[in-house]
């Protein structure tokens, strides 16, 4: 149920540290101070854009967000960017959507969507953002369900996701997303795609997807490049992936940073639970939790990289479709330099036996930086990891993959959701 409480009031100290205790398990605390790459991530700032606000929704100025894209899209604005414009220049939108009746936003997905029986807008807005954006719930309401009817393939036209970010600073907050994905098991569809640039230049701005819930689609969120910058916070992601296993709750490719804060990840079918190539990755206070998904790895960074972990829950699905719980450097593709490893106050839980798999023998953290380059990729090398604070349950000291205490029994886990309107 949503809590009801009204923009601009201060959440008390107290909340917020009970929130960020969520991820905790009996016995392990996070004591650490944010990261500074969290830190320089937690307050983002737009780009001395002036905000042009357009309300959507019932009885707003546009009655949905295709009409509202339209209008960003539309000569003189958002096109200002094809003719040249630079970064300071772009018209920035600030997009509040308004929660509808059920239904309302079904299909809500672009001109070409089915939900218009005849192409709409000139130019026509096919969930391309083109400049610096702000897209968020009406404060203060229940977050609106962008959502599609089943059958995807039909809705998205770029056949990508509903909304894809360029080369500008993009914020996503209070929205919940839901159904992009190819009923015919073969798609990639997500909600956010992430990162392309539309000018052949190197990209740099600041992603920040927060207070979000992505659910039942083909991917959460896809994409990443050099230069951006990623920021996920108090968001639930569930129930995405798809039987190709080409498909993940969160993909995040080559970008320079991701930072995570309280996530909750959990039930992916066959992909990761969240797959991060980024240069530098950081995870805090957040619960990677198969439940009853058939996930591969909870935590999966295929070209090694800077990885930070504290305060972190990994569970593994007995109906897991892989061995291993997290994976690092397990692709014969990139390698990141610099690398490096550091995890604090982490849990790792793992089932009896896989039930897919019985023969095959579980691991925690599983460290092929030192595979050589054919496993690891070009200028592979063995990357040491520093742990402390690390227990296990279902797991020996052995096969843990890092220092850690044997649990003698099974700690309890916060299943709850980090989003404040759930609770």
């Amino acid at each position: 149920m949503w809590s009801g409480r009204k923009p601009g009031k201060p959440k008390s100290h107290e909340a917020t540290a009970a929130r960020s205790r969520r991820s905790v398990v009996a016995g392990v605390l996070s004591t650490a101070i944010l990261p500074a790459s969290v830190a320089a991530l937690a307050q983002p700032r737009p780009k001395d854009h002036a905000y042009e606000v357009l309300e959507v929704g019932p009885g707003k100025r546009f009655a949905s967000l295709t009409l509202a894209g339209c209008f960003m899209n539309s000569i003189g604005r958002w096109n200002n960017t094809f003719r040249g414009a630079d970064e300071t220049s772009r018209i920035g939108f600030r997009v509040i959507i308004s929660p509808g009746p059920p239904g309302y936003y079904v299909n809500d997905s672009g001109s070409h969507s089915r939900r218009w029986k005849s192409l709409v807008g000139w130019p026509p807005y096919d969930g391309n953002l083109l400049g610096p954006v702000i897209i968020e719930g009406e404060p203060g309401k229940p977050p609106p369900l962008l959502c599609t009817d089943g059958s995807g393939d039909g809705v998205l036209y770029y056949q990508t996701g509903l909304f894809s970010t360029g080369d500008f600073d993009a914020t996503f907050r209070r929205l919940r997303f839901q159904g992009f994905r190819r009923q015919d098991g073969n798609g990639n569809y997500a909600a956010i795609r992430l990162g392309q640039s539309f000018f052949n230049r190197p990209l740099n701005n600041r992603i920040v997807i927060e207070d979000c819930e992505i659910s039942a689609c083909d991917d959460g969120i896809l994409g990443g490049n050099p230069g951006n910058k990623i920021l996920l916070r108090r968001c639930h992601f569930h129930h995405n992936g798809n039987a190709t296993g080409r498909c993940h709750n969160i993909y995040v490719g080559a970008a320079d940073e991701l930072v995570v804060d309280d996530l909750l990840s959990t039930d992916c079918t066959i992909g990761h639970l969240l797959k991060s190539r980024a240069a530098a990755t950081n995870i805090r206070n957040s619960r990677l939790l198969g439940a009853a998904g058939t996930e591969s790895a909870c935590l999966d960074l295929p070209d090694a990289g800077v990885l930070a972990m504290d305060g972190v829950v990994c569970e593994k699905s007995r109906d897991s479709d892989a061995s291993w719980i997290i994976h690092y450097s397990g692709e014969s593709e990139d390698f990141h330099d610099p690398s490096a490893v550091t995890i604090r106050n982490v849990t790792l839980v793992a089932p009896a036996a896989l039930r897919l798999h019985p023969s095959w023998p579980l691991a925690g953290f599983v460290n092929q930086s030192g595979a050589g380059p054919a496993a690891s990729g070009k200028g592979a090398h063995f990357i040491p990891v520093q742990a402390e604070a690390v227990q296990v349950f279902g797991l020996s000291a052995r096969n843990s993959g890092l220092p850690c205490h044997v649990l003698d029994r099974r700690p309890d886990i916060d299943r709850r959701s980090p989003l404040e309107w759930q609770v």
